[in-house]
């Protein structure tokens, strides 16, 4: 049985504060929440992306059917420009609202990638002290007019 990628929209009204994904990054592929769920890694996929540039906080105008007007312009959002409701991840009271819950959903994904990071190179620390110095000595070994016939 194939299920659907149909995702209910966030509930929004005219007023209220969204956090939503920038078109680019929005959840074309598969459902919202599985979409949100890449954001358990660091940048969701976007490693190299700021959480600004990946999510925008706007306050909501008007609302239709399947797409929002919000209030003002952001980069790559012009003023009066209809907004797709389905890269709505939440609707809030106020900006400060949205913005920490932006910043406090993105750091997740950062904090555990930093840690799993670390724990990595902790692992692997002595194994590649080993391979590094076993490689300066055949680069010893392959250069001996440089490094003397003894490296």
């Amino acid at each position: 049985m194939k299920t659907s990628t149909m995702t209910a929209l966030v509930p929004i009204e005219a007023g209220q504060w969204v956090l939503a994904f920038h078109q680019p990054y929005g959840p074309y592929l598969r459902p919202m929440p599985e979409h949100l769920e890449m954001f358990a890694h660091r940048g969701g996929g976007w490693d190299s992306d700021r959480k600004e540039d990946i999510f925008f906080v706007l306050q909501v105008q008007k609302v239709m059917p399947k797409t929002f007007v919000a209030i003002g312009a952001v980069r790559l959002i012009d003023e009066g420009e209809r907004l797709p409701r389905s890269h709505v991840i939440a609707a809030c009271q106020s900006e400060a609202a949205a913005i920490a819950l932006r910043d406090k959903f993105f750091a997740i994904g950062v904090a555990a990638s930093d840690k799993i990071e670390a724990e990595m190179y902790r692992r692997i620390e002595k194994f590649a002290a080993r391979e590094e110095a076993k490689a300066v000595r055949m680069v010893h070994a392959c250069l001996p007019h440089i490094f003397g016939r003894d490296a």
